[in-house]
């Protein structure tokens, strides 16, 4: 009799099961339609070749980056008139577990610099106040003592429990830990925490960056990566040609994230991080994602404060490499995006394919510039200190 009800008990979960993944899969159907009707729905809201602009208000953004931009958008759908997306753009078909997408693969020169791991950690191990309970006055005192680096204290009365703590994240490279560790102590701007970098080795550094329908809740068009590969940066783009190719195109990103991987971004712990993450949830797509992230947002405002009208990755770019080529702001992205999906024209998404390729480099070249200085400021403190 037990055998029997196990047997129609198991029979009954299995049924439930069944119509939960059908019930699911209703809703991820209803969520993709709602999408797409809202962009069916919105054809004839716009005239490409005029200004008008209910996707994303104009008051979000400068008038005459408005107009500069829209200026682009006319530009580009007359030169692509009439022609295919693969024909304009060299790239190829991409098929993975969870759909179809379009991969753009791009290399520009690299001299990326890291900082040595043996420097990154006798820099880490250098600083007493990276301890709790230690400050300038305590650090003085210590080094009065006879303590010159953080493993001289690993067996101190009161400071041992920390240094044997932070000692450990250093040994085993755990940067994810150590980021933290400096963030706290200090803040997510402080050239050490950049230093953490250098437990990491040019191929395990990913540069990320993507391009949005919105603010959350909204689909990603494109995710590119970028990365070095046999001494040359490759940038490597996933581009949804449709909202139905998003779930292919976060699939393209895990696709780069290993366990040794960790993310450099401009304003990526606040935005794309998280707004992958809300994106994969939606698609009960198992990605993992927190790991060693080295948001250059922060560093770039200490570097350059002062020094630019604000802190946007194009203005930090100018003071780093001079202004780029012609390009769209990225709050345009979306009226491009959906001018493209209403009139079949591929040239607004060339111009966000553009866009976000230099994007891309743009991020490479501050991280390279960031970490040199770095290094700069270290060096002239070991010259002044001997």
């Amino acid at each position: 009799m037990s055998g029997s009800c196990d047997r129609i008990w198991h029979r009954l979960n299995e049924e439930s099961a069944l119509l939960i993944e059908e019930r699911d899969n209703r809703k991820l159907s209803r969520a993709g339609a709602q999408i797409k009707s809202h962009f069916d729905q919105m054809s004839g809201a716009y005239d490409a070749s005029t200004s008008s602009s209910q996707f994303i208000p104009a008051q979000f953004y400068p008038a005459v980056e408005c107009a500069r931009g829209r200026a682009l958008k006319r530009a580009l759908i007359e030169k692509h008139k009439g022609k295919a997306f693969d024909e304009q753009v060299t790239g190829v078909e991409v098929i993975n577990e969870l759909g179809t997408c379009y991969l753009v693969e791009t290399k520009a020169s690299s001299n990326l610099p890291v900082i040595a791991p043996d420097k990154a950690a006798t820099n880490l191990l250098a600083d007493f106040k990276l301890l709790h309970g230690i400050r300038e006055t305590t650090e003085l005192a210590l080094r009065k003592q006879g303590y010159d680096r953080i493993p001289d204290l690993v067996e101190h009365d009161r400071f041992g429990i920390h240094a044997r703590r932070f000692l450990r994240l250093v040994e085993t490279r755990d940067t994810l830990g150590l980021a933290e560790w400096v963030g706290r102590r200090f803040s997510r701007s402080c050239p050490l925490a950049l230093c953490v970098s250098g437990f990491h080795t040019p191929d395990e550094l990913l540069f990320v960056d993507i391009e949005t329908l919105g603010l959350f809740a909204s689909p990603v068009v494109i995710i590119g990566v970028a990365m070095v590969l046999e001494g040359a940066l490759t940038v490597r783009q996933y581009v949804a040609r449709d909202v139905d190719e998003e779930p292919a195109v976060l699939a393209g990103l895990l696709s780069h994230v290993g366990a040794s991987t960790a993310f450099v971004t401009f304003n990526g712990k606040a935005f794309d991080v998280p707004f992958l993450e809300q994106r994969l949830a939606f698609y009960r797509i198992d990605g993992q994602l927190q790991r060693a992230h080295f948001d250059m947002l922060p560093f770039a405002r200490r570097r350059w404060r002062g020094l630019t009208a604000d802190c946007k990755l194009t203005s930090i770019e100018r003071q780093v490499t001079g202004a780029r080529e012609s390009d769209i702001s990225s709050a345009l992205v979306p009226e491009f995006y959906e001018t493209y999906l209403r009139t079949g024209n591929v040239g607004p998404l060339i111009g966000i394919v553009d866009h976000n390729r230099q994007d891309l480099i743009a991020l490479a070249h501050i991280f390279s510039t960031l970490v040199r200085g770095n290094s700069d400021r270290r060096k002239r403190f070991e010259r002044s200190a001997r």
